[in-house]
């Protein structure tokens, strides 16, 4: 089971694992800071009750201070950290994703391997590129 992410005339199809891999390379063309910031969040997955509380309060904090510093815009943040299941951006973010992302892509699978239709990195960057010259919004479920 996985996902669709999708904007008016593009779609892919891609795991949760995929989806992530895409987000984590986003935060890292965003920003080095920001994209070191983003992949702190994995330790706090395996921490339990009050450790894990605790991990996130500094975590949180510390993505706050990263905002107000510029390393990332709220609008990007608020895509990293939107829920894996479901989710929706309006141009506005993917416009500013889409500058970070527009001059990159690498030969990695962020969809199903064995499908002929795997979704690539330049795919992905295609449903940014849509919204943010077609409008709408880019959901994921």
């Amino acid at each position: 089971m996985g996902l669709t992410i999708s904007s008016k005339n593009c779609s892919c199809d891609l795991g949760y694992g995929g989806f992530l891999n895409f987000r984590s390379k986003v935060s890292e063309l965003v920003s080095v800071e920001f994209g070191k910031h983003y992949k702190e969040s994995e330790k706090g997955s395996i921490l339990f009750e009050k450790e894990r509380k605790d991990f996130f309060e500094k975590y949180n904090a510390k993505t706050k201070e990263m905002i107000e510093k510029g390393f990332v815009t709220v609008e990007i943040a608020n895509f990293c950290y939107q829920c894996d299941c479901e989710g929706k951006i309006e141009k506005k973010q993917a416009k500013q994703i889409y500058e970070k992302i527009k001059d990159y892509d690498d030969k990695f699978c962020y969809g199903y391997a064995g499908r002929e239709d795997c979704a690539m990195f330049e795919d992905l960057k295609n449903i940014f590129k849509d919204c943010a010259k077609n409008g709408g919004k880019i959901e994921w479920s």
